[in-house]
């Protein structure tokens, strides 16, 4: 009898089911990782330009061979901090330098931001369901799985980011700091989200507060406990790499040399660039990018079985119905005299990830890449339940959508078994 209710108390727990789906999805990422397989030894594959036989998948071209390089001892890939690929080189340690050791360290951290992105949904909302919805609409974002399953850094970037996120809603605010410098350690856009959970706590105990400086008081001491030790690990981290490769005489020098790096990167008239609002617009989308594809043709009809590719999906067709609708809640909460803090903050996260990049691209000229937004891909599966529950045809609504981002997973999974290639072709759905 106990243990039936113990069972029955497991599971109802929304917990467990995060659990569940977090291992559903790093079993199918593992799964994939040997495809596709290098027929060139590594040796051979370090230096650019790079042969297709090493069987790198989009920007491991440039981390995998650096990788290799800070493993021989010499400093490479200085434009970027240096954690995601100390993961590289740890998988690489541990399973050889082969895809395995390339991508496990990476992909257990993609799948565990889906458990954390739960989490989060029910800190802020106190609502299991809204939990769920949203861990599955990001778990099946097929573009957010690409990437998050291959070496890359941004997979890292985004589990150390939600992690800070949950403790930093939590009010623990040193170590929300700590792993936000983790996070800055793997990628340097990091710091967008810092400022969106500084701006969010700004706007809500302004607020909340009856008096205006007692509020700004109470941020001050959150902001200022979770942004110093967010820029200490940073520079403890820059400094120890520093150190070890002799890249810099400082941290900092190492710092300036990355911003004035990135800074650099313009683009003039006449290149192509995919400005954000083609990553959410489903009328007017940037084209399909394939970062590594193998067509086959058999009997007259082609198929793709490895295809890792970046496009929009379902839940990018959402990102402004989700951001209209967050503000109109807004307005009509505080109309209310209520303070609208789960749409605060998919409002306040929106801006300092996507809307960013609108005046980075069309003012400062620089480069920006559609993955970006793998980043606000969170935000948009939290608002989208968020605008959709509460009303019966509404929720038929929502679980339409999350099965047509499934279908969409499907279709698109990046290295397809045989039998869903037969599927696919009787069902005459090819992706080439």
């Amino acid at each position: 009898m106990i243990e039936r209710i113990l069972r029955a108390r497991v599971f109802r727990d929304y917990r467990f089911w995060l659990i569940v789906l977090t291992v559903g999805v790093l079993a199918m990422k593992i799964a994939i990782i040997p495809y596709p397989w290098p027929e060139l030894p590594p040796e051979e594959c370090i230096n650019l330009p790079l042969n297709e036989k090493c069987a790198l998948i989009f920007d491991e071209a440039h981390y995998i061979p650096a990788a290799r390089k800070l493993l021989r001892g010499e400093a490479a890939n200085n434009e970027h901090p240096p954690l995601s690929k100390a993961l590289m080189i740890l998988g690489i340690l541990i399973f050889g330098d082969n895809p395995y050791g390339w991508r496990t360290i990476i992909t257990i951290t993609g799948a565990i931001s889906i458990y954390f992105l739960g989490r989060i949904g029910y800190e802020i909302s106190r609502d299991e369901k809204l939990a769920l919805i949203s861990a599955s609409l990001f778990a099946f974002d097929i573009s957010s799985f690409n990437l998050s399953s291959i070496a890359m850094l941004d997979a890292p970037a985004m589990m150390f980011c939600l992690i800070s996120t949950l403790l930093f809603l939590k009010k623990r605010w040193i170590w929300s700091g700590i792993v936000m410098g983790l996070a800055l350690l793997s990628k340097m856009s990091s710091l967008f989200v810092l400022i969106a959970l500084i701006v969010y706590k700004l706007f809500h105990d302004v607020y909340v507060c009856e008096d205006f400086f007692d509020g700004l008081r109470s941020w001050l001491k959150a902001a200022e406990r979770t942004a110093i030790p967010a820029f200490i690990i940073m520079i403890i981290g820059l400094g120890i790499y520093d150190y070890i490769y002799g890249a810099y005489p400082t941290p900092f020098e190492h710092l300036d040399y990355m911003l004035n790096y990135h800074s650099s990167l313009t683009f003039k008239e006449g290149d192509v660039v995919y400005m954000p609002l083609s990553w959410t617009n489903p009328f007017k989308q940037f084209p399909r990018m394939p970062y590594y594809a193998i067509t086959v043709e058999v009997d007259g009809k082609k198929y793709q079985p490895i295809a890792y590719y970046g496009m929009q999906t379902p839940l990018w067709w959402m990102t402004w119905l989700v951001a209209a609708f967050s503000a109109y809640f807004s307005y009509l909460d505080l109309k209310g005299g209520r303070y609208p803090s789960m749409e605060s903050f998919i409002l306040v996260w929106f801006a300092a990830n996507y809307l960013i990049y609108f005046p980075i691209a069309h003012i400062l000229h620089r480069w920006v890449y559609p993955f970006y937004f793998y980043m606000t891909v969170p935000v948009i599966a939290l608002g989208l339940p968020r605008v959709l529950l509460g009303e019966k045809v509404s929720e038929i609504v929502l679980y339409l959508i999350l099965a047509f981002q499934i279908a969409w997973f499907i279709v698109w999974f990046p290295v397809k078994p045989q039998w869903l290639i037969d599927l696919l072709l009787t069902l005459g759905i090819t992706t080439v």
